[in-house]
């Protein structure tokens, strides 16, 4: 588990939003309370986002940020994600939920 929200960058080509990024920024708050999922995990889940398209849920002092459902080997995650003018996308949460609301 990282101390005092350390980010860990990983070099990962993916398309979000119609641009294009080359790093993920992964926050250590997920590992507060769920210790089930690890880097390897959310970088898989982001793969998936390749070329998806989010509608923001909100902003602030420059930052988009999103939160979208979906699924992975058949088991229902949420990740929020953010970004900036900065050529990377930053992942702020990510977790199982129940079930995807539709």
């Amino acid at each position: 588990m990282c101390i005092n929200n350390e980010r860990r960058e990983y070099f990962l080509s993916v398309k979000f939003n119609k641009r294009h990024f080359s790093r993920v920024v992964i926050d250590a708050h997920y590992e507060i309370k769920h210790p089930e999922i690890n880097d390897d995990l959310v970088l898989e889940i982001i793969k998936l986002l390749n070329g998806a398209e989010v509608d923001a849920v909100g902003d602030a002092h420059g930052f988009q940020y999103f939160a979208h459902e979906l699924y992975y080997q058949q088991k229902p995650y949420r990740i929020v994600l953010t970004y900036c003018e900065q050529d990377f996308l930053g992942v702020i949460n990510a977790f199982r939920i129940k079930e995807i609301k539709l």
